[in-house]
């Protein structure tokens, strides 16, 4: 669950400032082990220099769910809160994150215009630019997201007090739960069991983890051997924002069934060819950049481009990125106010849920 929150504390320096407060539901371990469920995604981030397109994390602890957290809890989660007989209920703890606030989801806003109107090029062109510039900033930094979706995607949106048109002014890539760190190769090590289980951390969204990785893990596990596999993700991140493209186009995944449609039962191997990959309407996007979308998105990595030409074929002059769409300079982006840690880990008790997103 994420709820908006503001923080109540006295002295608080923003106290109008709403925050995310997401709540984990690993109360079923104690706090070393509730902490070590999710840890790993908020270290990557606090690891990861700040960028424009990135969700922010402003501070990770583990505390009690207390009655003003439990009120706004689905109703497993709240049932399963607390323990005891009654009137003498133990409030069980889990793991909190905070986080900056965003308006809604992709998925959520490509549900509210669709299908009664065709996503505009150019809302298309700023969620593929913006996207595309914070998968760049992790490929920089060697880590692979492995889960790039409209649900994890948040954008905010404004009219144009100029054009009068409903347009996205930001995009934020979230949810790290499946990323890992690469090597200086962008390649990362997994290990597969004797039966062909991949054992360790969840490895990603397989409709969105490329055709390359997808052969190279099913080949091993066709071994029957417990051994580790390299796997290479240098140009995970542009099929990944291919097949993002195409959700927001057509509204599907550009190979159909994929990926077990294509993938061979005697090897494990993923293979497709160009016909296998969906076409886009020149209603729906210009033939240039739908042409790019097809290659990101091709079996053969030697087809597809780089995540740069990728970013420039549908923002060319860079005008698309977050500041620059902002049209005041003191609109435009400024260091984030962050409350300090300890103050909220101190005073989870003044959290106050405002609304559930």
């Amino acid at each position: 669950m994420v709820a908006e929150v503001t923080c109540t504390t006295p002295g608080f320096l923003w106290p109008n400032k709403k925050y995310a407060l997401k709540a984990c539901f690993n109360y079923e371990h104690n706090s070393s082990q509730a902490r070590r469920q999710f840890i790993e995604e908020y270290l990557e981030l606090v690891k990861l220099p700040p960028h424009p397109n990135v969700i922010r994390f402003l501070c990770e602890f583990v505390d009690e769910i207390r009655d003003n957290i439990r009120a706004h809890l689905p109703e497993p989660a709240r049932t399963a809160a607390s323990y005891g007989t009654p009137g003498r209920q133990t409030n069980r703890k889990t793991q909190f994150v905070v986080m900056e606030l965003h308006q809604m989801s992709l998925k959520q806003l490509l549900e509210s215009m669709l299908p009664t109107s065709f996503v505009p090029h150019r809302m298309v062109a700023t969620i593929m630019s913006q996207v595309g510039s914070a998968l760049l900033h992790l490929d920089d930094h060697r880590l692979a997201h492995r889960d790039v979706k409209p649900d994890n995607i948040m954008v905010d949106t404004r009219i144009n007090d100029t054009t009068n048109h409903f347009e996205i002014t930001r995009c934020v890539l979230i949810d790290f739960g499946t990323s890992c760190g690469l090597n200086e190769q962008m390649r990362a090590m997994t290990l597969v069991s004797g039966t062909g289980v991949v054992l360790g951390a969840h490895w990603g969204n397989s409709a969105h983890i490329a055709p390359e990785l997808h052969s190279a893990l099913g080949s091993a596990k066709k071994e029957r051997t417990e051994h580790k596999v390299e796997l290479d993700y240098s140009l995970q991140s542009v099929f990944e924002l291919g097949v993002l493209g195409f959700e927001i186009v057509n509204g599907c995944h550009p190979v159909l069934g994929y990926p077990g449609s294509v993938t061979s039962r005697s090897t494990g191997v993923v293979e497709y060819g160009d016909d296998d990959i969906a076409r886009i309407s020149a209603n729906r996007l210009g033939k240039e950049q739908a042409s790019m979308l097809r290659r990101a998105v091709s079996c053969d990595t030697s087809l597809r481009p780089s995540l740069i030409e990728l970013i420039e074929c549908f923002d060319p002059t860079g005008g698309l990125s977050y500041s620059l769409l902002l049209s005041t300079p003191s609109e435009r982006l400024q260091p984030t106010e962050q409350p300090r840690t300890s103050v909220i880990e101190q005073q989870v008790r003044g959290m106050m849920p405002l609304i559930l997103m």
